[in-house]
């Protein structure tokens, strides 16, 4: 029997999360792709971060290869949860793929962004 690329499964979606605390700021590092498919790894991951109560969520985007609006939705939708919990939320190093996302719907606008983890906690330190 000779498979035909449709009959063959799909990979897995790729999205990997890590989690850490840089002073008084949690950083949640996305990389893969970030869509339908793989947007519940990463809103149980974003929104893990922001309930870990640290004064600033910092999302670190520079590995993320893949996003769509599904991506776009989840950090818009973590914005707006933070803000209600009084949580400054800033994007960090975002990637050709998310930065073409966020300037052709104008959300670039909508977000702080800053090009490093230093530099967007450096504020928020001990």
């Amino acid at each position: 029997m000779i498979s035909t690329p449709a009959d063959l499964p799909m990979p897995a979606p790729v999205l990997k999360t890590d989690t850490m605390r840089v002073g008084d700021a949690t950083v949640c590092v996305l990389s893969g792709d970030l869509h339908i498919g793989t947007k519940a790894i990463g809103d149980q991951a974003l929104n893990g971060a922001l309930e870990d109560g640290g004064a600033l969520l910092a999302v670190d985007l520079d590995a993320v290869e893949l996003f769509t609006a599904d991506g776009l939705n989840l950090l818009l939708d973590l914005q707006n949860t933070a803000r209600a919990r009084g949580v400054p939320l800033v994007l960090v190093s975002p990637s050709a793929a998310v930065r073409r996302v966020l300037d052709f719907t104008g959300a670039t606008e909508t977000f702080t962004i800053r090009p490093t983890i230093a530099e967007a906690t450096g504020r928020h330190r001990p």
